[in-house]
């Protein structure tokens, strides 16, 4: 029997990322991308984001909804004919670009993003709500539409919610004592 020191292989990282990620293939897209450490970056690089987004616009992608967060975004994308990993990577990249030097030195996004293949309808609305209450959930805001950098202010316009969707009453309603 031959023994292997098995440590020695785990310690090694791959020159290459070995994750293999699936093309959707004309289906949309739950996209979530996280800075580095979390730090809340992605407000005060609204301007940067704007150019980046448009590049990916231009790409022929299209994004039904969005928020930006200050450490994270959420994005349903449909990518059409396009590859989900070039698409993010430009993303990430033009983002980085545009606001390097300006706002922020290096690096600012964790490696990787998070995805999800949309199923069917019912998955594509729990996801536009879930991109759209994301604010509420992580405490930035009391109701979705309070909430700048999303997508449901066009949402509310073209009439898909109403102006009190996913309001959260506080239980206290800052009365404290008798």
């Amino acid at each position: 029997m031959v023994a292997c020191n098995l440590t020695f292989i785990l310690e090694e990282k791959p020159a290459v990322s070995i994750l293999k990620r699936y093309d959707p293939l004309n289906r949309p897209v739950f996209l979530t991308c996280v800075t580095l450490d979390r730090q809340p970056l992605l407000v005060d690089l609204i301007h940067p984001l704007i150019a980046a987004y448009r590049h990916v616009l231009n790409l022929g992608v299209i994004v039904p909804a969005w928020v930006i967060l200050p450490d994270h975004l959420h994005a349903v994308i449909d990518l059409g004919e396009g590859s989900l990993s070039d698409t993010v990577h430009r993303f990430k990249r033009k983002l980085s670009a545009v606001s390097y030097g300006r706002n922020h030195t290096g690096r600012l996004w964790q490696h990787r993003f998070w995805d999800h293949i949309i199923r069917d309808q019912a998955d594509y609305n729990r996801h536009i709500d879930y991109t759209h209450f994301n604010p509420v959930k992580h405490g930035v805001s009391v109701e979705p539409a309070g909430w700048k950098w999303s997508s449901i202010h066009r949402w509310m316009a073209e009439g898909w919610y109403q102006p009190d969707w996913g309001r959260v009453e506080r239980e206290d309603d800052g009365v404290f004592g008798e």
